[in-house]
Formats: structure tokens, sequence, C-alpha cells
């Protein structure tokens, strides 16, 4: 979507454009000022009167051209890093080009350009140096061409490709190609160069900010941003317009958050109007004519009869369902192929035995013992009206918890099961060899166990829900901007794959700053049990088995309606006509999980199409998708069952939230959030509702610390919480180690001497 405060690359006149050019020199000393340099290194605005000035003067054409060296290119990276976006990796792969080889690689290059102007065979050789992507490889050439070669800069690709807003780049050379042809049109209509236009976009990406940096702190090179005098509280990520609403209905929670409201649904059954936007947002959708949404949802309800067919005769043995695999089996290839393959179709799978059984329950009685001595308070009656003796605990540091996430069989078990993921992008910066930790709490439920009993009685009225968002993922600042779901919006729900991992990297899942909302990428939630746990001894957890067709139904669900009173008859519900789209998205509320429940969406059936899961023992690892449909069953309590009433004595039972995290850019920020807390004894940053901490464990004996990190997990441990760099020759490939050189330079910055680590203005 265009940013109508900046002049488009289409419209801007020509007096607009050489305003903002001369705006350049200014922006960029005041870019350079805020990064500083060390002692011996060049300063930004050096580099670029360099990258502007001295390289264009020597590689112009019509010259009588000296060879571009690897002197000359180490200095345009250099450039571009500090300009741009921070590659720790970029420079030590650049360097390690053997000098002639890059030397005559670079003149054969520019030879072709020069005799055919053929760029994508031009790039095509310049990329097959060692570091050198079509970006960069880009920059080489732009300052052999000045006036028809523009450099693939993010900035520019905002401006001239994506109307001014940010959006996923893939740096591939399509992209480029895209780009420098809208380049091209603009300098021919203003008469301009292309090393202009490059320039405008760059001040017109930044100047989208209110201004530039006040202040440097000089000891970490960070940007202070001046504080308002009026400003009191970070604002949320997302307003809700009081006047653009269709309902009256107060959407949002109450400043003082209550500690019950934490993670809970909207407690509602019926369809709830947002803002007017979301309607505009469902009519871009529906109205696109290469999208027909309604002969998908056709499909798409046969083969959820046929799917729910399936899983309700087999529901009564979960085992069937929920694929199990013992930890010690994993390294069996056959038997861990079979599983992964059961994983994906699921979505949910249990590893038995991950941890010794004697030491899970030595964990469950050290949280035990840790709650009742700091006479813990901080915890989370059930979902449930009127049931209070279900316990979720807001503890995050306790050392059974961090003996748990940093234990060897635990991190051998994520990587194995985040082994089921999969990226079209063979270069995209996502490693799940590396997983790192994610600081959730504790649920601890006293029950009376059912001796007997009707559980699909109990489970009939259940309201389930989705984790990571809500009407984010119709958002295109959400899960849009990846391109998430875009074969659902598309019509053609079969192509698309939950287990695609490069299309959620970008994704933003808490655009409304929702207490305890996910705000980093989880490849899987988990369950740790440190107990015995079954459906009448909980709690344990009831799924809807079938990750593609339940995501494509709930998504498309707000595009249609029945046209009879028989809700379940697929041959009633009809698209909303064009223009005719409300705001409604079912289920979904900005700050809450996305609600499931049989009123909103009725084809799912969840009566018969919720799987209770197997039982658990102490030491059992459970993992689900993170757009799996599930609910928390608590369990217990007493049943009438042939009108005889029974029951057995209290058992409390004990499990660890333990989700498995990848590293990515946006987790290894959120990590080094998160290891701060741990320092300082404050909750997990996605848990700290009231904000500095308050109400953590800082004060809490027997707080687990570095010592107890580095004692239950080594030094992969310590990396998996941020304590300890990775060391990059342990990448596989060149893009993984990109990912960790990546990882280092956020949690380490003091490790990257040779280049200053820019930090984001916008």
């Amino acid at each position: 979507m265009a940013n109508p405060t900046i002049p488009s690359a289409d419209n801007i006149s020509d007096k607009e454009f050489a305003d903002y050019l001369e705006k350049y020199p200014s922006c960029i000393e005041a870019l350079s000022e805020s990064k500083g340099a060390k002692a011996g290194q060049k300063r930004l605005a050096e580099l670029d009167q360099y990258r502007y000035g001295e390289a264009i003067e020597a590689f112009r054409p019509g010259k009588s051209e000296k060879p571009m060296g690897p002197d000359e290119v180490k200095t345009l990276v250099k450039w571009k890093l500090r300009h741009g976006t921070f590659r720790p990796a970029l420079m030590k792969l650049v360097s390690s080009n053997e000098p002639d080889i890059l030397k005559k690689t670079i003149q054969k290059a520019v030879k072709l350009y020069r005799d055919c102007s053929d760029i994508s065979a031009t790039l095509g050789i310049l990329t097959q140096l060692k570091g050198i992507g079509p970006a960069t490889a880009s920059l080489l050439l732009a300052v052999h061409d000045e006036d028809n070669i523009i450099f693939f800069a993010d900035e520019a690709f905002y401006w001239l490709c994506c109307g001014g807003s940010k959006g996923p780049i893939k740096y591939n050379l399509k992209e480029y190609i895209t780009l420098n042809e809208r380049a091209q049109a603009v300098t021919k209509r203003l008469g301009v160069k292309a090393v202009d236009v490059e320039r405008v976009a760059f001040v017109l990406m930044k100047q989208k900010i209110e201004t530039l940096p006040a202040s440097i702190d000089a000891k970490r090179g960070s940007v202070k941003t001046p504080v308002r005098d009026d400003a009191k509280k970070l604002p949320p990520k997302r307003k809700l317009p009081a006047d653009d609403s269709e309902d009256k209905t107060n959407l949002r929670r109450s400043k003082l958050l209550s500690k019950n409201d934490a993670m809970q649904s909207y407690p509602s059954y019926e369809p709830i109007a947002l803002p007017r936007r979301f309607a505009v947002l469902k009519e871009r959708i529906a109205s696109n004519p290469d999208s027909p949404l309604e002969p998908s949802w056709q499909r798409l309800l046969k083969k959820l009869r046929e799917e729910l067919d399936q899983i309700s005769t087999t529901s009564s043995r979960p085992s069937n369902i929920v694929p199990t695999i013992d930890f010690a089996d994993i390294s069996s290839p056959q038997r861990a192929e079979d599983f992964i393959a059961d994983l994906r179709k699921r979505g949910v799978a249990i590893i038995r035995n991950v941890i010794p059984r004697h030491i899970a329950l030595g964990w469950r009685q050290e949280t035990i013992e840790y709650l009742g001595q700091n006479n813990n308070t901080q915890a989370q009656s059930s979902s449930c009206p009127g049931r209070d003796d279900i316990q979720l605990h807001s503890v995050f540091w306790s050392p059974a918890q961090i003996k748990a996430r940093v234990h060897p069989n635990i991190l051998a078990a994520q990587r194995f099961a985040m082994g089921a993921w999969r990226s079209e992008d063979p270069d995209a910066k996502i490693t799940t060899e590396f997983p790192i930790t994610y600081a959730d709490r504790v649920r601890i439920r006293t029950t009376t166990p059912v001796v007997g009993g009707n559980l699909a009685a109990r489970s009939s009225s259940v309201s389930a829900h989705v984790d990571n968002g809500s009407v984010e993922r119709w958002e295109q600042d959400g899960y849009g901007r990846a391109g998430t779901y875009r074969k659902i919006f598309q019509g053609r729900w079969e192509e698309y794959d939950p287990w695609e991992s490069g299309s959620r990297i970008a994704v933003t899942s808490d655009l409304y700053r929702g207490p305890g909302l996910c705000s980093i990428f989880r490849m899987f939630s988990g369950w740790l049990s440190l107990s015995s746990s079954s459906a009448t001894s909980g709690p344990t957890l009831q799924v809807l088995p079938m990750p593609q067709l339940a995501t494509a139904y709930f998504l498309l669900r707000p595009f249609f309606s029945p046209s009879s009173l028989s809700e379940n008859d697929s041959d009633s519900w009809v698209l909303n006509p064009l223009g005719a789209q409300n705001s409604i998205l079912h289920g979904a509320l900005p700050s809450y999980p996305q609600v499931i429940n049989p009123n909103l969406h009725p084809h799912l059936q969840l009566d018969r199409s919720l799987v209770t899961l197997p039982d658990l023992e102490p030491g059992d690892y459970v993992l689900w998708h993170p757009d799996l449909v599930h609910a928390i069953l608590d369990g217990g309590g007493r049943h009438t069952i042939d009108n005889r009433q029974t029951a057995a004595a209290p058992t409390t039972s004990t499990l660890l939230y333990l989700p498995a995290c990848p590293l990515t850019q946006t987790n290894a920020l959120y990590l080094s959030r998160q290891r701060k807390a741990f320092l300082l004894g404050y909750p997990g940053p996605d848990f700290d509702f009231a904000g500095g901490g308050r109400r953590g464990e800082n004060s809490y004996m027997g707080r687990a610390g570095v010592q107890e990190v580095n004692d239950a997990g080594g030094e992969d441990g310590l990396r998996g919480m941020g304590l300890l760099p990775w060391d990059e020759e342990d990448a596989a490939s060149d893009a993984e180690r990109e990912v960790l050189a990546m990882a280092n330079s956020i949690l380490f910055p003091d490790l990257y001497d040779d280049v200053v680590v820019p930090m984001s203005l916008g």
C-alpha cells in the first residue's frame, strides 16, 4: 500500500526532486554523527564521499578505466554496511576472494556491460564472487554508470517498488531488474541520473521519521531519540480509532490489567464489528479477480467434511492421531522420517522421555519449593468460570525452568522437531540448528480425577483458540507483509504450506501489544510435563489436528455467510457480495488471541473434531504448530456417569511452557531483551505487562543465575540464553553463517571492532 505522506516516484515534481536531493548531504551527515566511528575508522560521511565522488570519478565511462581491485571493493562494502543494513559476515566473505580472481571477474563483467548493456548477465558474473549478491553487485556496477544503474538499496526499493511503504525484500535479481526499470522511468521523466534517484529515495525514507537523532550514547553507539515532555509511556503499536468503529462495543482492555486477563480469549460467542478499515481490507481481498474465493471455499468445505469424518472415527484412540516418538528413537532415520511426516500432517506431536523421569520429578519438587518459599501470588486462575484451583504462575527464572530450557535433550528435541519446517528460499535468514530460549510460565493444577466419565460431554461446548495474534493474520502490517497466507487469500489453499518458514520471518504477530501475545517466531508452542497428566487429571490439551484445512477455514470464514438456516449445509453458504463485506473477523479482536468456537465456526464441528492428547508422563514433551487450533482441558471435578457420581483422590499436575524457537534477526533482538530480564529478574519481555519489570523475581530466593545456566546446559545452553556468542565456524552453509554473525552482532556488538553496528532509525 502506498504511503501518502511522501511524494510517489510516479508523481514527484522536478522541484520536489531537487529539494530532496539538496537535503541529502545534511541527512547523511546527521546519520554519520549518530553512528560515529571507532579509532582508525572512516566516518560514514567520508565513505559516502568516496561512494558518490571518488569512485564514480575513477570508474565512470570515458575515463582510462583502471580495473577495480580489492581495496576499492572493500571500501564500497564498508560504505554499504554503514549506509544500510549491517551484515557482519559480508566483509569477511568479500575479503576471502583471491585478489586476481576478483579483479578479473569485475573486468569481465564491466566489459560485458559496456559492450551489450546486459544488466542481468553482468550481475550474474559479479555474483560468482564470494559475498557478492545482487545488491552488492549492483553497487559495484553503479559506480561504473551513474546515469543508468541504481544501487539496490532498501530505501530505493521501498520508494520505487513499494510506494514508500516498507515491505519484504528478497534481494534477488528479479527484484533488482524491476527496481532499475522503475528508476529508469524516473530518470527519463525528470532528466536526472540514477545515482540521484538513489539519494532522493534515501532522504524520503529516512525523513518518514519526525526528526533525526538528537543525541548519541557514545559508549554503545546507540541512537537516543529525544523524549517528548508529555510522553509518559510507550504507546501501543496500533490504536483503534474511536470514531472509526461500526460497533460501540468497547474493544479496549482496562489500563490496569488484572492478573486473570492475561492470555484469556475475548469472552464472546457472537461476532463483533471492528473498525471500518477491516471491511475495506476484506473488500480488497475478496474483489481480486485473480483470487476466486467462492470455488475455493466449496472445495475447502468438502475436504473438511472428509477429514472430520476420518478424525471422528479414530478420536477415541488419540494415539492413532497424535504422532508419538521416544526420544531415544529420534536418531533412527526411518522412525524419525515417519514421525516428521505425521507431525507435518497433524501439527502436533509428543516426544516421550526427553527428560528422565526422576529428573523431571525432581524439577517438579524444585518448582513447588521455589513458589512456596517466595510466597508467589502472581498466578492466574483458569478461564473456566468458578474454577480457581488452576494456577498459571507468572514466574520465569526458577531453577527448574532454567534447567529445562537449556538441557541438552530439550535442545536436541527442538532441533529435531524444527526440522519439519523448510523454506522455499535457500538463503532465508533463519536456522533451526541453534535454538534460542523463550521464557514462559508454569502451570500447576490440583484436581480430583474422574473415574470413568464422558469426556465428549465436557468438551462439546469448548471454546478453542489459536496463538500468535488474531486480526494480524489478515492485516498487511501483520502476516501480510511476509505473504504467509497469500495462497489462501488467492483461492489456492491447497498450495498453502503451513511449514514454510521463510514467509514467517518478517511477520509482526502482536500489532496491538496484547499481554502475553508472542512477539517472536515460535515454530512450536510446547509443554514439558513434570508429572503424570491425563484428560481426567489435567491440565491436558485438545487439538484440531489439521493445520492446513483449519487455518484456511478460519481465515476464509469472514468472507462468507449462510443463505439459509442450515448453517452446516455448505451449499447454503455464499460469498458476501462485493461492496457488502462487513468488518467482522469472526473470533478475531485486536490484542486478543484468535477465538474458535461452534457459533462462529460451525463447519469445524468442535464437538467431534477436537482430539485429546494421550496421557503424559514426567519428562514427556508436547509440541504443536503456532497456527494449530487448540484448547486447554483442565480436567478434574465430579461428573455423573450412569447416575453415579464418582471421584478419586486429588492430584497435582505440573508442566512448564517450553516453546521451540529458531534463530532469526527478530528472535535475536528479542533474546537481547530477554537476557536483560533474566539478569535483572524481570518477567519475560512478552509478559512484562506493567513495564520496567515490576513485580518480577528480582528479590526471589533461589532464582537461577548464569552459573546455573552453565551447569545445566554448557556452552549450547549459554548461547540459547544469549550469554555466549555462537561459533560461526559451526555453520553448515554461508546463509547459516550469516545468521550466526547477525545474531552475534546484535547480542555481542563489541566482537565486531572493524565495523560500526548501525542502529535503525526506523
